[in-house]
C-alpha cells in the first residue's frame, strides 16, 4: 500500500515537472515572440511615390532601443551602424524601381532581430471636371458648383494595368465602397454647398498590395454667375470683351444686342435657366432667346440700366444676377 502510494506520488511530481518545464517554454516562446512583434518601423509618408525622401524610426517596447546597435542596409550597402542609431533617412528611386531596406537590431540584452522593407516606387494624379457650361470660347475650367456633378478620374503611374489595379476612394474623409474596387478608376458624385470644399482621397495598389500609392485633392466650390457680351451681327459674340459696369456703347447698327451666358450651371439644367430681365426697374422679355436681349434705336436714349437674374429650377442654389449700366 505505501510502496503504491509513493509511485503515485513520484508520478504526481513527474507531471508537474512536466507541466513548469512546458509552461516556461511556452512563456520564453512567446517572450520571444513578443519582443520580435513589438520590433517595427515607422515610415514616413508610409507611401512614398517616386524620388521621395522617407524618414525611418525605430519603435519597440520590449527592449531599449536607445541602448541597442542599430544597422541601416539600404539597396545592399550599410548606410548607418551604431549604438541608438534609431533613425534613418533615404530618398525612393525612379518611377518603377524597387527600393529595398534591411535592419538588424542587437539588443541591448543580446538578442539579435531583423526586419526587411522594400518599395517599388508608384505614383497616381486625380483629375477632376465640373459638368457645369462655360462658352466654346472660354479658355479656362468650368468651376463646381452647389449641387453640380463633377467627374473625378485617377491616372496611376504603375507597371501594372491600371484595369486591374485596387482603387479605394474617400469623400470628406469617408469612404465609398460603390465607387470603389478592381478597375474602378473614374466616377460622378454631386458636390457640396457653395463656398464648401469636398476633399477627395484614393489609395490605389496591385492586388497583393505591395505596390501601393496615395493622393487627395482639395476641390472649392464656387457659385454660378452671369457674364455680358455684345454681340455683332457681322462677327459674332464678342467673348474677346465681357461688359461690366458702366460701358459707352455706340449704335452704329439698327440695334444692340447683348448676350448673357450662364457660367457653370449644369449642363444636364441649361435648357430649364430661367431668366429675368430687368431695364430700367422695368421687366423686360426677350423676343427669341430668353438669354439675349435686344435694344433698338428709339426705344433707348441716354442711359439704360439692365438686370437680370438667372436661377435653375431644378437647384434653387444655383443663382445668378448682375447689372450693367449702358451710356448711348
Amino acid at each position: 500500500m505505501i510502496s503504491g502510494k509513493i509511485k503515485m506520488m513520484a508520478k504526481k511530481d513527474i507531471i508537474i515537472l512536466l507541466a513548469i518545464i512546458l509552461l516556461t517554454a511556452l512563456f520564453l516562446f512567446n517572450h520571444t515572440q513578443a519582443i520580435n512583434e513589438d520590433f517595427y518601423v515607422e515610415f514616413s509618408p508610409e507611401t512614398p511615390g517616386p524620388n521621395t525622401s522617407i524618414s525611418a524610426n525605430v519603435v519597440s517596447y520590449s527592449f531599449d532601443v536607445n541602448r541597442s546597435n542599430i544597422t541601416w542596409i539600404l539597396n545592399g550597402q550599410t548606410k548607418l551602424r551604431g549604438t541608438g542609431q534609431k533613425n534613418f533617412s533615404f530618398v525612393t528611386g525612379n518611377l518603377g524601381t524597387k527600393t529595398t531596406l534591411r535592419v538588424l537590431i542587437t539588443t541591448d540584452t543580446g538578442v539579435q532581430l531583423e526586419k526587411n522593407f522594400s518599395f517599388r516606387a508608384a505614383d497616381v494624379d486625380i483629375l477632376w471636371e465640373a459638368l457645369n457650361y462655360t462658352p466654346l470660347a472660354y479658355k479656362g475650367k468650368a468651376l463646381p458648383v452647389s449641387g453640380s456633378l463633377i467627374r473625378i478620374t485617377a491616372i496611376p503611374y504603375f507597371s501594372e494595368s491600371s484595369s486591374r489595379l485596387i482603387y479605394e476612394w474617400q469623400i470628406d474623409y469617408k469612404n465609398f465602397p460603390d465607387v470603389s474596387g478592381m478597375g474602378k478608376n473614374s466616377f460622378v458624385f454631386k458636390s457640396a454647398d457653395i463656398y464648401n470644399t469636398n476633399k477627395i482621397g484614393l489609395t490605389v495598389s496591385n492586388y497583393d498590395r505591395s505596390v501601393v500609392a496615395q493622393k487627395s485633392v482639395d476641390i472649392e466650390i464656387g457659385a454660378s454667375k452671369i457674364v455680358f457680351y455684345e454681340e455683332s451681327p457681322l462677327e459674332g459674340v464678342k467673348y474677346n470683351k465681357a461688359l461690366t459696369g458702366d460701358v459707352q456703347m455706340e449704335m452704329e447698327q439698327d440695334e444692340i444686342i447683348i448676350e448673357a451666358e450662364p457660367y457653370f450651371f449644369s449642363l444636364s439644367d441649361l435648357g430649364k435657366i430661367s431668366y429675368e430681365w430687368m431695364m430700367n426697374s422695368e421687366k423686360i422679355i426677350p423676343e427669341e432667346f430668353p438669354n439675349v436681349l435686344s435694344l433698338r434705336k428709339g426705344e433707348t436714349s441716354g442711359r439704360s440700366l439692365i438686370e437680370l437674374k438667372a436661377s435653375n429650377p431644378s437647384n434653387v442654389l444655383q443663382y445668378a444676377d448682375t447689372r450693367l449700366g449702358i451710356n448711348y
